[in-house]
């Protein structure tokens, strides 16, 4: 059941508190009844709490509830306003109407009619709500219809035999951006013999194309398909703005690799000048595939673990080795222990000193900034002066101090993040949730969302969402007579066979299979 925000506007008491004691709210499905004196406070409490209902008088000292309701729908257009007064004039009645506001009603307030008044503008709203369900789902679906032929046309274009490359013709319905250049990647996933993807590789291969849709295709980037062989297509547009193919895939390997515990094979075709060469570029991409592989782990061209680094390189790697422990706290912690403890015994002067402690400080904070999204402070200026002032011993303290302090209010940021996340998520599940529109809904960067979900929760955002929509699709499956289709988009899921191999991947069952099984137990 929905719960919802009613405001009452009233310039006195003996009305608002009336008003806010007489009417049963809580049977009404309303959570919260606020109260407002005068419209400057009515129209902070609107801007800050977005009521879904307004109760109001008329005639108030400084601006009347006329004017303030033209104002509050302008910032609020789907408030509902009821309009209460002691004035039986026409001319109020036509400016009420005209305003779009939703009643009218004479003062002294009947009870019984107002319940009714509101219980009528609540039953608006959820039909309003379930209208913008209903249009969401069949926008979706006429968008997943339209997706399927859209990939046939590119398969077309991409596989198309021809003797001359200026021989292809472009498939009706394919709007390539202009002015640009084209590139073409493949990438399969690599699944080992032990990988439960061995038996859902068809829904893994949805879920890593729906991914590159939300990163590339929903960018207005380029295109994104499965080719004749299964295999993901994605064909870039080149231009100065964009970020090459390369740069973009490897962003998104990292998510999948986190999110789905695969890593993808990948073959980048070079750039080509026109649609008429896509064909190359793919053919390309694919002969490559078969031996490039993007590793989302840059920082470790040769193996650093166990390996003794030279004393020029030593504090080089510790560092990398900190900034890489960025999401885990107390590998972080050992790994600046032991830089601190090489700048201690390297025999450098104390500016020298200063100057690798200072290093290290501002590479954590930048780290800091860019994945938390905090705003820059001066933090980093008072480090250099205390650098400055202090003796070797106390540069030591402070630096730990420094980049402890940092680790430990990211980590309270961290878990107040994805608290929100989780219940954002278990709020919304009919709607469209991914790694992406969840990163952008609470302001962090993609890929340390996806990290600091699974680092929090044990599991990947993507799974997390999964196990939600599915639990609940087991609840629909068996207490309602609701159809598959029907419970797929009940729980989020716009292409019923998507949903299906979710549901078996998860059950062992198709939705079918459980349904008969709860209803004809052995």
């Amino acid at each position: 059941m929905n719960l919802y925000k009613v405001l009452i506007v009233d310039d006195e008491s003996i009305i608002r508190n009336g008003l806010y004691n007489m009417i049963p709210w809580s049977n009404l499905g309303v959570s919260d009844v606020l109260t407002a004196s005068c419209a400057k406070e009515a129209l902070k409490i609107v801007q800050d709490t977005k009521p879904d209902i307004m109760l109001t008088d008329i005639c108030m000292p400084e601006m009347d509830g006329l004017e303030m309701t033209k104002i509050m729908l302008e910032k609020v257009p789907d408030l509902k306003v009821i309009v209460l007064t002691g004035y039986d004039d026409f001319k109020y009645a036509q400016k009420s109407c005209s305003l779009g506001v939703k009643d009218f009603i004479l003062k002294p307030v009947d009870e019984t009619s107002l319940i009714k008044c509101i219980k009528l503008q609540i039953d608006h709203i959820q039909s309003e709500i379930q209208s913008a369900v209903e249009n969401s789902i069949m926008s979706r679906k006429r968008m997943i219809e339209n997706q399927r032929e859209f990939e046939k046309s590119l398969i077309k274009l991409t596989e198309k035999a021809v003797d001359h490359a200026y021989a292809i013709e472009v498939p009706e319905g394919i709007k390539f951006a202009d002015n640009c250049e084209y590139q073409v990647a493949v990438l399969t996933p690599e699944i080992s013999e032990n990988s439960i993807w061995n038996q859902h590789r068809n829904l893994l291969m949805m879920s890593v194309k729906s991914f590159f849709i939300d990163m590339v295709d929903a960018k207005n980037s380029g295109w994104t398909f499965q080719n004749s062989d299964g295999d993901i297509v994605v064909i870039f547009y080149v231009d100065k703005k964009s970020e090459n193919a390369e740069e973009q895939i490897s962003k998104l390997q990292e998510i999948i690799n986190v999110e789905f515990d695969v890593e993808m094979r990948v073959g980048i075709g070079p750039v080509v000048p026109n649609m008429s060469r896509i064909k190359f570029s793919y053919g390309n991409a694919r002969e490559k595939c078969g031996i490039k592989k993007l590793n989302s782990d840059k920082h470790h061209n040769s193996k650093l673990g166990n390996d003794y680094p030279s004393k020029k390189d030593k504090l080089l790697v510790l560092k990398e080795k900190i900034l890489s422990s960025f999401h885990d706290t107390e590998a972080a912690k050992e790994y600046l222990k032991k830089y601190i403890n090489e700048v201690k015994i390297s025999g450098v002067s104390k500016s020298i000193a200063e100057q690798k402690f200072y290093d290290l400080a501002s590479a954590f904070y930048w780290e800091y900034l860019k994945t938390t999204g905090n705003p820059a402070d001066g933090r980093l200026e008072t480090l250099i002066t205390t650098l400055q002032t202090n003796d070797l011993e106390n540069c030591c303290v402070f630096t730990e101090m420094f980049i402890v302090k940092l680790m430990y209010t990211n980590k309270k940021q961290m878990h107040e993040i994805i608290e929100a996340a989780t219940v954002f998520i278990n709020q919304r599940l009919t709607e469209d949730l991914t790694v992406f529109t969840l990163a952008e809904q609470f302001h962090v960067a993609r890929n340390y969302f996806s990290r600091l979900f699974k680092k929090e929760m044990g599991e990947g955002c993507n799974e997390y969402i999964t196990r939600k929509r599915i639990e609940k699709a087991k609840h629909l499956l068996t207490v309602s007579r609701l159809k598959t289709y029907e419970v797929a988009e009940q729980v989020g899921y716009h292409d019923t066979n998507y949903f299906s191999l979710a549901f078996k991947k998860n059950t062992g069952l198709s939705p079918t299979e459980f349904r008969d099984r709860q209803n004809n137990p052995e």
